[in-house]
């Protein structure tokens, strides 16, 4: 049987747009030649860990065997070896013989028409990640059925590439748009998403004002967000590069000299992996942007209880629940002071807990009472660590 070049190509390119993968065109191919075993796999060819993958014409369950499989499988190590601008053909990298006396070879491909060579499609690969289509020759598959199977890729080799390519710009530009929007405007302080080079992809209003006036922070030529002081900077640059590394809150962090009541900052990273299709996740995550806030508290005199909740991310009742608690008591007197039920006190001091890393009532307390004692005044303002539990450097 002969493919439909036309027709496949045509939807190569719209289920990139629409559908935001390449499945159904393999489908298609897969049902063009039944007896040629098909796979698209994005996965870190180094470690059996598969991303997303899909097989066809292997039978049932046959995604799953390939994942739980206890033996390494010598073809995807061959995508870091190949080049992009032709069809990798693996036999010259290892020879199928050799593929045969392997582990993997027994345990996956010997039950599915003894494979022990491929023809891939690169289609992105950073790092010791990469996504690939490929062909898996049986063993008795004839040289000239080879030779047609080795034709039609060399032909959709370039426009393989292409789709995925637009999908990742496409899913590129929709993580731009969310990273930025009116969701900015609702944080009480200067706000910024931020690349992990701290290029400025968005920024609210407090963060324009705070720029523009340029006393503390500006933006420069390149679209950087930079500090005046140059080991502020260097904070700066420091807890992004730790939070894009770990994808953990770093902060509150003082951006202070000495003897000085000055700004805090706070790093997040903005969880957009989940919204990524899971072939893309690997190769755009390194790119995803951080939520950088920095709270200057001699901007505008705030309520204790208004800057736990910026501080922490908590809601308002939590945050005047736990600034009840810094006076000291009970949780069931705390909750009768605010006129609330204990069963709700006991809700919002989970959640606030929970949303700011600590494991109790002491804990959440103490960092509270660190976090307003260092807005009081010409206190010695040290740098305090994250709610995972990190420490900073003091300025």
């Amino acid at each position: 049987m002969t493919a439909n070049l036309e027709t496949l190509l045509y939807k190569l390119y719209s289920s990139s747009l629409l559908d935001g993968g390449l499945s159904s065109v393999l489908a298609d191919l897969a049902q063009t030649y039944p007896d040629l075993p098909l796979s698209y796999q994005a996965q870190c060819v180094y470690r059996n860990s598969l991303y997303e993958g899909a097989m066809f014409n292997y039978g049932p369950n046959a995604i799953e065997e390939i994942a739980a499989a206890e033996s390494p499988n010598p073809f995807p190590p061959i995508a870091l070896k190949c080049s992009l601008s032709r069809v990798a053909v693996t036999s010259e990298f290892l020879r199928p013989e050799d593929i045969e006396r392997t582990d993997f070879f027994d345990e996956h491909l010997k039950k599915h028409g003894e494979i022990n060579r491929a023809f891939g499609v690169i289609l992105h690969r950073q790092g010791e990640d990469s996504a690939f289509v490929a062909a898996n020759l049986p063993k008795r598959m004839k040289q000239r059925e080879e030779d047609h199977v080795l034709r039609l890729f060399e032909t959709l080799r370039p426009h393989l590439q292409g789709a995925f390519r637009l999908l990742m710009e496409v899913k590129q530009r929709e993580i731009q748009v969310q990273a930025g929007g009116f969701w900015l405007e609702q944080i009480p302080a200067a706000a910024f998403a931020v690349t992990p080079e701290c290029k400025v992809l968005h920024m609210n209003s407090h963060a324009d004002s705070a720029t523009t006036a340029g006393r503390r922070f500006h933006i420069d030529r390149s679209i950087q967000l930079c500090a005046a002081d140059r080991s502020v900077q260097k904070v700066l640059e420091a807890s992004v590069h730790k939070a894009h590394l770990t994808q953990l809150p770093v902060g509150p962090v003082s951006l202070a000299r000495r003897r000085e009541a000055g700004p805090l900052l706070f790093v997040l990273p903005i969880k957009l992996q989940d919204q990524l299709h899971p072939s893309l996740a690997p190769f755009l995550s390194h790119s995803m942007p951080l939520l950088v806030t920095i709270f200057d508290p001699a901007d505008t005199p705030r309520p204790s209880s208004e800057v736990l909740r910026m501080a922490f991310g908590i809601t308002e009742g939590e945050s005047r629940l736990v600034q009840e608690l810094m006076y000291g008591g009970s949780l069931r007197e705390t909750a009768s002071r605010l006129g609330i039920s204990y069963h709700t006190a006991r809700n919002q001091l989970a959640s606030a807990t929970s949303k700011t890393g600590t494991r109790s009532q002491t804990e959440i307390v103490r960092l509270a009472s660190q976090l307003l004692s260092r807005m009081s005044g010409p206190a010695v303002l040290e740098t305090f660590g994250s709610p995972s539990g990190s420490s900073g450097n003091t300025i």
